[in-house]
């Protein structure tokens, strides 16, 4: 029993003028929101959110419930070489003076394991047995209260010492336990059937519901739309989920006019590119970021 379930549950803008840009290529950050100086004496909550190929960041006014600011960085530059972790955290917009702050990893698949069954000391086990560690990683696992399991994943372990230490107090999660704690918080009183799929480079997190309960996690690793098509139809037939009743939302690096959208279309009438969050307002400076694109980033503060 114990197996089965972790097998089922695995698989208009205004620059910021005031803020220096550490980067030697302009094109390797991209920013937006407040300057500086208008963001002093602020409540400020920072986000992050650790990507392969980038590294996202926001400012919450907590007072006002309003997002001020937000940049994104390259974490390779132009010529496709890494670029170190120390150096982006030296940006401005990650040095403000902040209330408090959280992370959000989303690099390595997680695995997901019920709480009755979880035990701290086989974290390095767990994702042995799945291949899910290497060895210039370290084990680490979040609890989801809403569903009393824990998500058990690796980090790299040079850039998770980097960031404890220059955020010391704050809160670190991976992208699983964030993207599962809000849809069951969002959808806890709901009585259908849905399915949640957050598209990054390479890969895509699947959650499904039933009547807000937690039937499915995982991810699948795509390459071509094709891949995307068919992990997509492969869960609404695994799970016995018919596609007229059960709606299909996408947010991530997903758009109306994209191949993957249309290819879902074909065959899932209800789906639908995520609207932006209701639960925050976004300065005018931000209003035309396309907020599916980084919804788990704004999200992020209503999951620490």
């Amino acid at each position: 029993m114990f197996i089965a379930y972790i097998s089922y549950l695995i698989t208009n803008f205004e620059p910021m003028a005031t803020l220096k840009s550490i980067s030697a290529d302009k094109q390797e950050q991209e920013r937006f929101g407040l300057d500086k100086i208008s963001l002093a004496n602020k409540n400020l909550h920072l986000s992050i959110e650790v990507r392969d190929s980038h590294l996202l960041a926001c400012l919450l006014d907590k007072d006002t419930n309003e997002y001020l600011a937000w940049s994104s960085y390259n974490r390779k530059d132009a010529k496709g070489i890494k670029r170190p972790l120390a150096n982006i955290l030296k940006e401005d917009l990650l040095n403000v003076k902040y209330s408090g702050s959280s992370i959000m990893l989303v690099p390595n698949s997680a695995m997901l394991i019920p709480g009755a069954f979880f035990s701290k000391d086989s974290l390095r086990d767990y994702l042995k047995q799945q291949n899910l560690i290497k060895p210039n990683e370290s084990p680490r696992s979040d609890f989801i209260k809403n569903n009393d399991c824990y998500s058990v994943y690796s980090v790299d372990s040079s850039d998770y010492s980097l960031l404890r230490e220059k955020y010391p107090q704050s809160v670190i999660r991976h992208h699983s336990s964030i993207f599962v704690e809000y849809l069951l918080a969002l959808h806890k009183d709901s009585a259908k059937n849905e399915v949640h799929v957050y598209v990054f480079d390479g890969y895509m997190d699947v959650v499904a519901l039933q009547a807000g309960k937690l039937i499915l996690y995982n991810r699948y690793y795509i390459q071509t739309p094709n891949d995307f098509t068919y992990f997509l139809l492969w869960v609404y037939e695994e799970l016995k989920l018919k596609p007229e009743d059960s709606s299909c939302f996408f947010y991530g690096e997903m758009s109306e006019k994209s191949e993957m959208f249309e290819l879902a279309l074909k065959y899932l009438k209800n789906a639908r590119i995520t609207e932006k969050t209701k639960r925050f307002t976004f300065s005018s400076q931000l209003d035309s970021l396309p907020a599916q694109s980084y919804y788990s980033l704004f999200m992020q503060y209503l999951c620490i």
